[in-house]
């Protein structure tokens, strides 16, 4: 399977389960501790995957980089959260696009990808139907919470770099799988070890919780193939076709009129990035 298709259905997954998150879940849902059930039951669920390939790794210091990944998932995690109590999620998904070119240059200077101007094209385009999509007339100003979506960034691109150089040397299943289950393991003490507050979480959600993180599960082992065949300046961006399965699945089945025209003018600009970084 190509990097292409793996990458368009990790958008697809990611959609899924974004979608499920946000119809299912309950106003009372407390963040943190969703964020560390959540994630655990995505690795756990991908625990029998490992029948068809489960393959730990042989350099040492690729646990390392397993740390590095654990460690920066969940600083990006975090400060999503901080940040979403700032600002609304329409900005935070604009800044948050400074992703692409980070991971162009990551790309270019750690794994000798190639820098052209399609590539460069291709990314700007994604960019700006990203931004079409989400843009609401609100002014833009600098403030904490766009700082923390910046740090958010930075974090997951790191995180994205070090599994570029992790899934060579360990199975992606099994890489998937162990990073989420210690993401969700290491957000509990940011509950206090309140165990409490963990089952006030999964009696309120609980089908939502498991069906959301059996989806992210699946889109983390889409994600980390296709990061193991292609470029991470190609993957990443290609991805973002998750906004438009988002929007499809807005539109279609949960009635969403809001911004209509807008969202599938924002969409069909994302599907021609796309569709050009497919012959870069």
């Amino acid at each position: 399977m190509s990097w292409i298709i793996l990458s368009v259905l990790a958008g697809l997954f990611f959609a899924l389960a974004r979608v499920v998150a946000r119809t299912v879940l309950k106003g009372e849902s407390n963040p943190l501790a969703y964020t560390a059930i959540h994630e655990f039951v995505a690795g756990l669920v991908l625990l029998p995957m490992l029948l068809f390939g489960f393959d730990l790794p042989e350099k040492g210091i690729t646990w390392l980089f397993f740390g590095f990944i654990v460690i920066f998932v969940f600083l990006c995690d975090w400060l999503t959260f901080l940040a979403l109590k700032k600002i609304d999620i329409s900005l935070y998904q604009i800044v948050i696009q400074i992703r692409h070119i980070l991971i162009l240059f990551g790309g270019f200077f750690f794994f000798a990808e190639t820098l052209t101007f399609l590539k460069i094209l291709a990314i700007v385009i994604i960019i700006v139907g990203v931004a079409i999509a989400v843009y609401t007339k609100r002014r833009f100003s600098w403030s904490s919470g766009v700082i923390l979506a910046i740090l958010a960034t930075i974090s997951i691109v790191i995180s994205f770099m070090f599994v570029k150089i992790t899934v060579n040397d360990f199975s992606e299943i099994a890489l998937a799988s162990f990073v989420l289950m210690a993401v969700g393991l290491l957000a509990f003490p940011f509950l206090g070890f309140n165990v409490k507050k963990i089952n006030q979480e999964m009696k309120l959600n609980s089908k939502g919780i498991i069906l959301s993180g059996v989806l992210f599960g699946i889109f983390e082992v889409f994600l980390y193939t296709a990061l193991k065949i292609g470029d991470v300046s190609k993957v990443i961006p290609v991805t973002q076709v998750s906004l438009v399965f988002a929007v499809l699945i807005g539109i279609f089945f949960l009635k969403e009129r809001e911004r209509v025209p807008q969202k599938l003018a924002g969409m069909f600009v994302i599907i021609v990035g796309i569709i050009l970084m497919n012959f870069v």
